[in-house]
């Protein structure tokens, strides 16, 4: 492929039949770059900013935001030019890369458009569900922790990916929301401290062992409560690592 692209200073110019969409998104995220990038399709020129490995402004004509994603990620002809260090003028996207992503490929489903060369760019497993299968992993991870109460796969965004209870009386959404604001006030502390890289946080209250565990590149992580009286915190630990493991590969690369 690299032969097809043109590496430019401070950038790249290509042709989307020999790099997709997705995959620019993706490569652009995962390197945490921010950049400015900008798409031309049949008469159409749409305008991707990234900031810090994460795509936070989109532009299509009048439209801005995250529907611009979702509308282009089917365009498979056109060209590319992607320009390095630019900064976005402002913020219309909120949600992850990967979020993003796994929404446009659900959306491009439901319309009844093939998923396959999407789902294949981001190593999914064409014949299962990616949702499904990270519930499935939440699922079976509940039957190996003692005292096990909840779990759930979280953006730093604060949004599910996937969720698991045992009890009707959590609140995934909730406990979703403030887990995040928690760990990204513990992570800002550790780095303020210079202690090091935050691999994991643990809460301890009354009634329950609250853990917190980033997932490699720590825009997701994995958050697990498990009763006090009837969990052990060993336990609770070596099997939340070895999951988090398992939920990263399962995760669109």
């Amino acid at each position: 492929m690299e032969d097809l692209l043109e590496i430019v200073d401070m950038g790249m110019r290509g042709n989307l039949k020999d790099m997709a969409i997705a995959d620019l998104i993706q490569h652009t995220c995962e390197d945490r770059k921010t950049a400015q990038l900008t798409i031309q399709h049949s008469g159409q020129k749409v305008i991707l900013y990234f900031k810090n490995g994460n795509v936070v402004h989109a532009v299509l004509g009048d439209q801005t935001g995250e529907e611009v994603i979702f509308q282009i990620l089917q365009w498979d002809e056109g060209s590319f030019d992607l320009e390095m260090d630019v900064k976005p003028p402002k913020t219309t996207i909120s949600h992850n890369w990967s979020g993003l992503l796994l929404e446009g490929a659900r959306r491009l489903d439901e319309e009844g458009s093939t998923t396959a060369a999407l789902q294949s760019e981001l190593n999914f497993d064409t014949e299962v569900n990616p949702m499904a299968k990270l519930d499935d992993i939440l699922k079976e991870m509940s039957t190996e922790i003692t005292g096990y109460i909840a779990s759930a796969l979280v953006g730093l965004d604060g949004i599910n990916l996937a969720t698991h209870t045992s009890s009707k009386a959590a609140d995934p959404e909730t406990i979703s929301a403030q887990g995040t604001m928690l760990l990204k006030l513990v992570d800002g502390s550790v780095e303020k401290l210079g202690a090091g890289v935050l691999e994991d946080d643990l809460a301890t209250t009354e009634n329950a062992y609250i853990l917190m565990r980033f997932l490699p590149g720590k825009q997701y992580f994995l958050g697990v409560i498990a009763n006090r009286k009837t969990g052990n915190l060993g336990n609770m630990r070596l099997i939340s690592k070895t999951y988090t493991e398992r939920l990263s590969k399962a995760m669109p690369r």
